[in-house]
């Protein structure tokens, strides 16, 4: 009879103590999860001289100049803040995850009100809208991505980069303004934009979930092969040798992540747009209204993009 309890206790205990590795290897891949999010934040980037930096030289004068004027009303009216950027190339990278880390990178938005950010590969003909968290409600993907299609693409087939560059950033505040009830000087509010229906249209929803979503499914399957494992190892001595074996192949797993977990789209080479010119140049849109920089806003993966 004693011997029977300790058997029980014996298989009982190899099952606790298989769980409790479940438990922990769980633990570790969450952690994982989340360093390979934050893996993907750039190095961060030189912090610009003017919220419209034209690296790719496709924006005229006077349209830099009326969009300077519109970010500056902007910010005074509704704390919100943009920023327009144009690259000839993000050096092969995904342009959604290139927008991200240039918003991360350069702090765009107040941490209370956010902005956004539109970003152009010129070479690449690809677009990107980045949204910061606080505006996600007001300018959702489908929004985004309908603004896009209605002033930007066109604009952009016909190379008049500056008209679909200022229109869309037009819809963008004034959409805005309609939605949070203020008024923007020279912004004409026949480009709000109505509700679009909920879809993610083109959206690249990959960044941030990607990474998460593929080490999550790798951390099931490490938890899958543990428990066949010590199902195969059988119950008492057995079952607890079992367990082990596929818990020290699960570590190894496990530990292969933890060192290459979110390097695969690694910001850090030089190949990238942004070059080694740094973000001098342009004529800035005059009165230096921009010299403290952005508020140190973030986003989160809102926007939409595509290509002409």
């Amino acid at each position: 009879m004693v011997k029977k309890t300790a058997g029980f206790d014996s298989g009982r205990l190899g099952r606790l103590r298989g769980l409790a590795f479940i438990g922990v290897l769980l633990l570790l891949g969450f952690q994982t999860a989340a360093l390979g999010q934050t893996a993907t934040s750039p190095i961060p980037l030189p912090s610009p001289f003017t919220p419209i930096v034209d690296n790719a030289s496709v924006i005229d004068a006077e349209t830099e100049q009326k969009l300077g004027a519109i970010y500056l009303n902007l910010k005074e009216r509704a704390n919100i803040e943009f920023a327009v950027a144009t690259v000839d190339t993000t050096g092969g990278q995904d342009i959604s995850e290139y927008a991200l880390a240039v918003y991360r990178g350069w702090g765009i938005g107040s941490k209370e009100n956010d902005g956004f950010l539109l970003l152009l590969a010129v070479d690449d003909r690809k677009y990107f809208t980045e949204v910061g968290y606080h505006l996600e409600g007001d300018l959702n993907d489908g929004l985004v991505g309908q603004i896009q299609r209605q002033y930007l693409v066109p604009q952009l087939k016909k190379g008049d980069y500056s008209q679909g560059v200022y229109d869309t950033v037009q819809a963008y505040v004034a959409t805005l303004a309609q939605k949070r009830g203020f008024t923007i000087e020279g912004i004409d509010q026949r480009y709000a934009a109505r509700e679009a229906p909920k879809s993610r249209g083109v959206r690249s929803k990959s960044k941030g979930f990607s990474s998460t979503c593929c080490t999550l499914l790798v951390i099931l399957g490490v938890v899958i092969m543990v428990l066949s494992s010590m199902r195969k190892g059988g119950g008492g001595r057995g079952g607890g040798g079992g367990g082990g074996g596929g818990g020290w192949m699960g570590l190894l797993l496990l530990g292969s992540l933890l060192n290459s977990g979110g390097r695969g789209s690694s910001w850090g080479g030089s190949s990238s747009g942004w070059g080694g010119g740094g973000f001098g140049g342009g004529g800035g849109f005059g009165g230096g209204g921009f010299g403290g920089g952005f508020g140190g806003g973030s986003a989160g993966g809102g926007g939409a993009g595509g290509s002409w």
